[in-house]
């Protein structure tokens, strides 16, 4: 038997806790599917919950059309500029799936690309993932409406 239960997103965390409690009580052969798709909403919630660095490379994504290119981002913000940003994505994602903002299995929007050939371990770019940029691009002119800016 399958059963589908759809709550508000982002699901209140009661909702979360008591579903939890109820599958450990459950067991055996259970298994929970959450949703882990980003949404314009998702996206506005992880682009307020970052710095001002990381929404420097969002927008550099939005104006690449999903591309960021390592040198060419380092040129033009310092050679230090891409230090940070996904690790800030990732607390950020982290933070809002203990907040019940999306499902801890939400994949990270960014992708790094290989080294770059001008430096060891220097990403040679980062992209937004398969389908994002609409997503990417209506939160990043969502959030720079309401004045948050890099």
């Amino acid at each position: 038997m399958e059963i589908t239960i759809k709550v508000p997103d982002p699901a209140p965390p009661e909702i979360i806790t008591a579903l939890a409690d109820l599958m450990a009580r459950i067991g055996g052969d259970v298994t929970v599917t959450t949703d882990t798709e980003w949404t314009v909403d998702r996206a506005v919630k992880l682009l307020r919950d970052t710095n001002a660095r990381t929404l420097v490379l969002v927008e550099a994504a939005v104006e690449g059309e999903g591309w960021v290119d390592g040198p060419a981002f380092r040129e033009k913000w310092g050679e230090n500029a891409l230090r940070g940003p996904s690790q800030t994505i990732t607390k950020a994602i982290r933070r809002g799936a203990e907040r019940g903002d999306w499902s801890p299995e939400i994949t990270p929007p960014f992708k790094a690309t290989t080294p770059d050939k001008e430096g060891w371990s220097k990403t040679g770019g980062y992209y937004l993932a398969e389908g994002l940029l609409p997503i990417f691009t209506e939160a990043w002119n969502i959030v720079k409406e309401k004045g948050i800016k890099p």
